[in-house]
């Protein structure tokens, strides 16, 4: 039985390194410093990416610590699966692209936790390239806004102003995710998230929105940080 024990929990001091330890901790740090660069330069979402690439680096450096501890130990491994069984993510992810970037901050963590320091940086080096390759003529260049619009308008005429406003936002925007929509007192209230191009779409917005009324009041606020 002692036998079976020693084998399930290896010596740590034996093992580790502390030298090696800190390389691959700020190794590991970088790669997920230009992973957040890389989100927010080419990510898609309308979101704020610079917020979630904060968590990016985080999350990396958090799975490197996990795996660093329990790599030689089974014991420890299965100890990590129990405890892992009782965390809830109860915030969903909103995109795709989220998981994705997460995945790989989490494979960074892990490939250099696990000390396999050249497959992790040609790995990383490789889809950082098919990252920029894809994205490159997107939306790396854009930038997300806020943008809220508020009319008078009678009942009656609703449903044809709420069809004229949002053709109007999604013809001069990449990407439009409509967060509210509020009729009190006469008036009619939107809350859009909208990435554009470049500051001639905010124009040509408030310009096509004046269009419509004269009365409108338009404002945009940046989403960055």
């Amino acid at each position: 039985m002692n036998d079976l024990i020693n084998q399930l929990n290896l010596n740590f001091e034996e093992n580790f390194s502390i030298l090696n330890y800190v390389i691959n901790i700020l190794i590991c740090g970088t790669l997920l410093f230009f992973l957040k660069i890389v989100y927010v330069r080419y990510g898609t979402a309308i979101s704020n990416r610079s917020q979630l690439s904060k968590v990016l680096i985080l999350v990396g450096i958090t799975t490197f610590i996990i795996i660093s501890i329990v790599k030689s130990s089974l014991a420890l491994s299965l100890g990590l699966v129990g405890a892992l069984s009782i965390v809830r993510f109860r915030t969903a992810i909103k995109e795709p692209e989220e998981l994705g970037y997460f995945f790989i901050a989490i494979s960074i963590g892990l490939g250099l936790g696990a000390n396999q320091l050249l497959p992790t940086i040609i790995g990383f080096g490789i889809l950082i390239l098919i990252v920029i390759f894809l994205n490159k003529n997107k939306l790396g260049n854009s930038f997300s806004q806020n943008l809220l619009i508020c009319l008078q308008c009678n009942n009656d005429d609703k449903s044809k102003i709420t069809d004229q406003i949002s053709t109007i936002v999604s013809e001069n925007s990449n990407q439009v995710d409509l967060k509210r929509i509020k009729y009190a007192n006469g008036e009619i209230h939107f809350n859009f998230l909208i990435n554009i191009s470049s500051i001639e779409n905010i124009r040509l917005i408030h310009d096509g929105l004046s269009e419509i009324n004269t009365t409108v009041d338009v404002t945009f606020l940046s989403n960055e940080i």
